[in-house]
């Protein structure tokens, strides 16, 4: 069983919408991130967004190596994520690539349904 922090079962639950009903995600992921990142972290991603968005992909990207289960021998997810990062799509229309690269991260986490390696 993969052993998960608080901190990182907050971010799945956020990931597969469990928060849907407190904070707002009408908008982009890393926008709609921002108040639970306030919380958790206890510093303000507009007065540092870089930081924010540095830390925001060093924590997800943790997240998915540690609960991926892509076995395809090509590292298929992590090409998806480069892919979404350096290049804008119908789906991921960010500005900046690292916003990009969040956005297909969240997705990952989000659609990964191998529940039964951790717990929530």
């Amino acid at each position: 069983m993969i052993k998960l922090t608080d901190t990182e079962k907050k971010l799945i639950k956020f990931c597969k919408l469990h928060y849907i009903d407190k904070y707002d995600m009408s908008g982009s992921w890393t926008e709609s991130f921002k108040p639970l990142f306030m919380e958790i972290y206890g510093w303000s991603p507009y007065d540092y967004p870089y930081g924010y968005l540095n830390t925001l992909f060093d924590k997800l990207l943790d997240i998915q190596f540690k609960i991926s289960d892509d076995k395809s021998g090509y590292n298929n997810q992590m090409r998806e994520i480069f892919r979404a990062s350096f290049y804008k799509s119908f789906s991921r229309v960010d500005d900046l690539p690292i916003e990009r690269a969040i956005s297909q991260l969240c997705g990952l986490i989000q659609s990964n349904t191998v529940r039964h390696r951790y717990s929530l």
